[in-house]
Formats: C-alpha cells, structure tokens, sequence
C-alpha cells in the first residue's frame, strides 16, 4: 500500500469510529426518554415533514413500507404519533407526532447536542475542509456501482 492508500484506509476506519461514538451517544439519549434510535429518527423526520404518509415516513427512515408499519403501529402504542385517514385521498394514511412525541424528540435531540458540547471549540476553517472533504468522498463512493 502506498501513503495514500493507507490514508484513506484510516480515514475510512476513522469515519467508522466516528459514527459507532456518535450513535452511542445518540442510542444512549433515547434510552433515557425510553425510545429506540429509530423511534427518535421516525420523530425527526416528523418535525421536518408534518404529516407524513407511511411511503415518505419509510423512505425517511430508508426502510421498507412493512418495516416502518410496524415501527409506527408500536409507536402509536406509546402515544408517540398518530394515524389519520388523509381528507382528500382516503387511501392515504398521514402519520403526525403528538404532543408526547414531540416533547420526547426535543429532550433527546437537545440532550444529544449538548453532550457533543466538547467539539464545539474545534476551528470552523478545520471543520468546512473535514466537511468539504467528507462531501467529496461520499459523492465518489456513490459513484461506486
């Protein structure tokens, strides 16, 4: 392996890491609101995009229809979301966070962030080229067939 080849070993490694800390703080955050990952995920994706149908909720979450079913049929056991008949389209299922969702998304999305409080003094000029960088590898991994 030449110097390249082993750096972009170790980026790809350490990008690795970064993700398994990330989500180990993330999975911990929702476990003290007594949600999954995927629970604090599906209410994300609610926050941004209020209702959601079942296809866009999976899409959202890059699960399947029948995957995401289930996941919003527990979830509506908890009191987390609801399900309504759309008025114009009666085929149509809108998914909607309640007021219990809602609150639990934004205690554990505000708890996340603040224990990621200690990378915050890190330099933004280091921060847009780790971005800028990140980007560009992304884009020619997705070119990968």
């Amino acid at each position: 392996m030449n110097n390249a080849e082993i750096e972009i070993k170790d980026l790809i490694l350490s990008l690795r890491s970064l993700r398994k800390e990330t989500r180990r703080i993330f999975y911990y955050q929702a476990n003290e609101q007594q949600l999954t990952e995927t629970w604090i995920i599906a209410l994300g994706a609610l926050a941004t995009k209020n209702p959601s149908s079942l296809e866009e909720l999976a899409n959202a979450l890059r699960l399947g229809n029948s995957t995401t079913s289930g996941i919003v049929d527990r979830m509506v056991a908890e009191g987390l979301v609801t399900k309504d008949r759309d008025q114009t389209n009666k085929r149509k299922i809108n998914i909607s966070p309640t007021a219990k969702g809602q609150q639990k998304y934004a205690v554990t999305y505000a708890d996340f962030w603040k224990k990621l409080a200690p990378i915050n003094d890190m330099s933004t000029p280091k921060l847009t080229e780790l971005l800028a960088t990140q980007t560009e590898l992304l884009k020619k991994l997705e070119g990968i067939k």
